[in-house]
């Protein structure tokens, strides 16, 4: 049995990656590679990894078959993180599987949970990398990171509870319905940055998945797929909670791909708060609404 004793920061470090699919590999991780330089580092499993041209790390996986969310991968601190969450898991009555040989490589463990909507939640322990290497790096290739991803569901704080009593996640901002009986919106984190997983109220789905970049980084995108001749379904923008600038993009099959300027740090113990602001500020600072696919379209 282990300890009661945690860390100051949870168990969770960071989103690692997230998978989702397309119809088609090949087509898939041509437009990816055209619309942000990431590469194909492995395949395995009927899944393309894709890594970031930069640091090699890989970001996002494209499986193969319709469309939507396949997995979101969170990465433990190094040590007796899994455990502790397998321990805590346990505990709240959750089943869990080993899922080590459905992940991405350099993954020393992982389990799977299923979220209450159906959707598929990896907990891997990764293992440790060597410093990237630079040789061959392209001139002006963009870095990407991880940042979030934005999950729809017809219970948010049902599912906000789910992975708060299950995984530690927390709470930083939220929307109540106007009866007062649920929330709209919730944003959750498991670190120092504003949310690693945004929870609002619609039909169950994946709304976008998000990857970040330097600012610099971030209008030089802009540049590159405007050259690309790439549309951008909403902004570019700039969110009033987590600070940071955007701009939405579907891929060809209809996936919503948030691209993210560096998000607000908030802190661990961050007190949880209501979103005050008029719906537009909050929304986009510098004024234009999202236009409607954004509110009623999602895989």
């Amino acid at each position: 049995m282990l300890p009661p004793k945690q860390d100051w920061a949870g168990n969770l470090a960071a989103l690692d990656h997230t998978v989702i699919k397309v119809p088609d590999l090949v087509e898939g991780a041509d437009w990816y590679n055209r619309f942000l330089g990431l590469t194909v580092a492995d395949r395995r499993g009927g899944i393309a990894y894709l890594a970031s041209p930069v640091s090699g790390q890989i970001v996002l996986g494209l499986a193969e078959g319709g469309t939507g969310l396949d997995y979101m991968s969170f990465r433990v601190h190094e040590g007796d993180g899994l455990d502790r969450l397998a321990h805590r898991m346990k505990s709240a009555g959750v089943a869990y599987d080993d899922s080590a040989d459905r992940t991405r490589p350099d993954t020393e463990r992982a389990l799977r949970l299923t979220l209450p909507e159906g959707q598929t939640k990896q907990i891997m322990q990764a293992a440790p990398r060597d410093k990237p290497s630079t040789r061959g790096l392209t001139p002006g290739a963009l870095d990407i990171r991880t940042s979030h991803l934005q999950l729809r569901t017809p219970d948010v704080m049902g599912l906000s509870r789910f992975v708060q009593d299950a995984l530690g996640f927390r709470v930083t901002n939220y929307v109540p319905t106007p009866d007062g009986d649920n929330h709209m919106i919730q944003f959750t984190r498991i670190n120092d940055y504003h949310h690693q997983l945004a929870i609002l109220a619609g039909k169950p789905g994946l709304h976008h998945v998000a990857l970040s970049m330097d600012k610099d980084d971030f209008f030089a995108f802009l540049t590159h797929i405007e050259r690309e001749h790439i549309p951008v379904e909403y902004g570019p923008g700039r969110h009033y909670e987590v600070r940071s600038l955007f701009a939405y993009v579907r891929d060809p099959f209809g996936n919503r791909i948030e691209v993210a300027g560096p998000m607000a740090y908030v802190g661990h113990d961050y007190t949880p708060s209501t979103v005050e602001h008029e719906h537009w500020y909050h929304m986009n600072m510098w004024g234009p609404a999202p236009p409607k696919t954004w509110f009623e379209e999602w895989t």
